[in-house]
């Protein structure tokens, strides 16, 4: 199951929360902090590729780029904190090159706490240094309730997140790993190792997943030829169009096009 960037969010990094009724939310990843509560029925959760059903009363932890996504399946209430990186700097410095080793906070008690002070965060009245302190207590209850794996160096949250919004304002254009290095002052190795570190896929393999993904929003639009999607996806080879798209998705793109005049 491949994540997909979420660029609105990363782009709206400010402080959220927001509660839902049956929510389902496509699996995705951002830099900020996402801290979701069910608060009625079940949600299916995943986050790192681990799954769970959880009940009321239990919530998840995603840390920054962790990816994750949320399914009802049958009726829920839920509700979410999402926290921007600048916020809580001692946290992610401290959980920096750390994996969550399970991502699931069962214990409904701890639970309670923290939609506790989740509620204040949310109260109108509450100052700006009394929000920032509460989110605090939060994370140190989250950490307390969380156990951790080392996994080694990552990039910095705020370099990743640049890196990868600049990928998805200039996909149609020629960037390649080298030039995407260069713009950001690192050496292409240097990217490239900490990129497939923190998001298991090197960077030339997520700019064409990113083309390929927009090539194929082009060809479900059933207006354009293979030609003009291609480049308009960002290829600037026929070839290593045709290439990426087999490997990925195991047919040519005529025979994929040619399902979806069928439907």
């Amino acid at each position: 199951m491949k994540a997909e960037f979420g660029i609105k969010r990363e782009n709206n990094n400010r402080l959220f929360y927001k509660s839902w009724t049956n929510d389902k939310g496509v699996y995705h990843f951002h830099s900020q902090i996402e801290l979701y509560f069910v608060d009625d029925g079940e949600m299916e959760v995943v986050v790192n590729d681990r799954r769970a059903m959880l009940k009321k009363g239990e919530m998840s932890v995603a840390l920054s780029f962790n990816p994750h996504g949320y399914r009802t399946p049958q009726s829920s209430a839920s509700s979410a904190l999402i926290i921007p990186t600048y916020l809580c700097e001692e946290f992610v410095l401290a959980t920096r090159d750390k994996r969550v080793a399970s991502p699931f906070i069962r214990d409904r008690g701890e639970v309670e706490r923290i939609k506790g002070y989740y509620e204040l965060i949310k109260r109108e009245d509450t100052g700006e240094i009394e929000r920032l302190g509460y989110i605090y207590v939060i994370l140190g209850i989250v950490m307390k309730n969380l156990s951790f794996e080392t996994v080694g160096d990552t990039m910095d949250a705020e370099l990743c997140s640049k890196i990868l919004i600049y990928i998805n304002e200039n996909y149609k254009n020629n960037i390649t790993p080298a030039s995407v290095s260069k713009h950001f002052g690192y050496s292409q190795s240097y990217i490239s190792r900490y990129f497939k570190k923190s998001f298991g896929a090197t960077l030339n393999k997520y700019l064409t997943v990113i083309r390929l993904k927009n090539v194929v929003l082009l060809m479900h639009e059933k207006k354009h030829n293979i030609t003009y999607c291609a480049m308009e996806g960002g290829f600037s080879s026929m070839r290593t169009f045709y290439r990426a798209f087999y490997e990925e998705f195991g047919c040519p793109p005529k025979e994929y096009m040619k399902r979806l005049t069928e439907i």
